[in-house]
């Protein structure tokens, strides 16, 4: 699933926001508030709980402090989960909204002011809910599974709620997809064990916990791993793949459609006049053609079609198993989807204006263009200036000899190739 990229955290209220997520942003700053000031009358703190909150949010920014400026993680599976849930369960449900969004406000600056608010709210609600429905602590042993069973069910709750919330009111951001992530899905469920773990350990004593802080260290540097390599692939302004990743991608693709002789295609798509939406709009508003168009591009693919951003304000997608007419319609779906969407933009007066872009298509087939991904890509690119000689806003289909102009084509994927992250410099920004 496509994700919007984007800084997190912010003043309030958001003024930058899409006006469908400054009213969710306004409500969950509003609900935020009353919930700390319904709570507050009603707080009892003991020195118990006052010594374990102290003790679980020194452990949050003794993990989180070290990777400070270096790319936050954003929830789910950021490894805040450890130290947050416990706060959820075991202390009162006032507390659990403000301890959050303490620890975000000193060690998370991506996630500060709406982030933390968001974060805040999500904890305030399970702990909420976790006292009025779960089953009262019993001494350790067997009878003490149900409880240990509503804390699971607690983390999960809180895991969803974070995965959805936070993103919905920071800026650029979509709710993560965990269904479809496996790398996302592993790192929440360590996150899940190791928040019942230290909920299990903080029964026993406050001091336990500190015995999870060299556990949780290296289990928050292998989540950064993971975002870190999924960056080096991703595309900043679209959320698509980068030209280097989805080359890689792509070459696998063709390289199983020759040997096992499937049907596979591809459309190269480019926005049609984008320098004029720059000029007319500014570059902000050009950021946002990408990102609407990309978009449309993931909301109307099949699952195992390959889209990727070639540069600029051109995109690729490849089409696995797909006869040559096939692609042409799917190209056509896209085309007229595009020339639909309209996004928000400033304009020069400073009021909002709908805008609109089109695209122009080239679509090649393996069977036609020859093997190899390169002659694919020359092939689709010489349809895309077809089509925008023959007017724009239109699809081109290429058949024929392998083209001449393979090279440009070549040298622009080899370019951005030259631009992929290595793996030395992911290792050098873990340490």
């Amino acid at each position: 699933m496509t994700r919007m990229p984007g800084r997190a955290g912010g003043r309030l209220p958001r003024p930058h926001l899409p006006p469908g997520r400054r009213v969710i942003a306004g409500a969950v700053a509003l609900a935020w508030m009353t919930a700390i000031a319904a709570g507050a009358p009603q707080l009892r703190l003991t020195a118990r709980d006052g010594f374990l909150l102290a003790v679980l949010i020194a452990c949050a920014l003794l993990v989180k402090l070290p990777g400070h400026g270096r790319g936050a993680l954003q929830p789910p599976a950021s490894g805040s989960g450890a130290w947050e849930l416990p706060v959820a369960v075991l202390l009162p449900p006032p507390l659990a909204f403000i301890a959050p969004a303490a620890v975000i406000a000193i060690a998370d600056r991506r996630l500060r002011g709406l982030g933390a608010v968001a974060a805040g709210l999500t904890d305030g609600l399970v702990s909420a809910g976790f006292h009025a429905f779960a089953p009262p602590l019993r001494a350790p042993g067997t009878r003490a599974g149900d409880w240990v069973a509503a804390v699971v069910v607690a983390g999960v709750i809180r895991w969803a709620l974070a995965g959805a919330l936070v993103p919905a009111v920071t800026d650029g951001a979509r709710p993560l997809c965990v269904a479809t992530d496996r790398e996302l899905l592993r790192g929440g469920l360590a996150e899940l064990c190791a928040g019942v773990l230290v909920t299990c350990s903080a029964v026993i004593s406050p001091l336990c916990v500190m015995l999870a802080v060299p556990l949780a260290t290296p289990m928050r540097r292998s989540m950064q791993h993971t975002r870190l390599v999924r960056d080096a692939r991703t595309d900043p302004k679209t959320g698509l793949l980068n030209a280097a990743a989805w080359q890689e991608d792509a070459a696998a693709e063709v390289a199983r459609a020759i040997r096992a002789r499937l049907p596979l295609a591809m459309a190269m798509l480019d926005i049609d006049h984008f320098k004029a939406v720059n000029d007319t709009h500014g570059h902000l508003a050009g950021d946002q053609a990408l990102r609407a168009v990309a978009g449309v591009v993931g909301t109307h693919l099949r699952a195992y079609d390959i889209a990727g951003r070639f540069g600029g304000e051109e995109f690729v997608v490849l089409l696995p198993h797909t006869q040559p007419a096939q692609a042409r319609l799917i190209a056509e779906r896209l085309r007229i989807a595009i020339a639909a969407a309209s996004f928000d933009a400033s304009s020069p007066g400073g009021h909002r204006v709908q805008v609109r872009v089109t695209v122009s298509v080239g679509v090649a087939s393996l069977t036609d263009a020859g093997p190899g991904l390169q002659a694919l890509i020359a092939a689709a690119d010489t349809a895309l200036y077809d089509a925008k000689a023959a007017g724009r806003n239109r699809v081109r289909a290429w058949h024929g000899q392998p083209p001449a102009t393979a090279a440009p084509a070549r040298a622009r994927v080899q370019s951005r190739a030259a631009a992929k992250v290595s793996p030395s410099t992911l290792r050098s920004r873990l340490t």
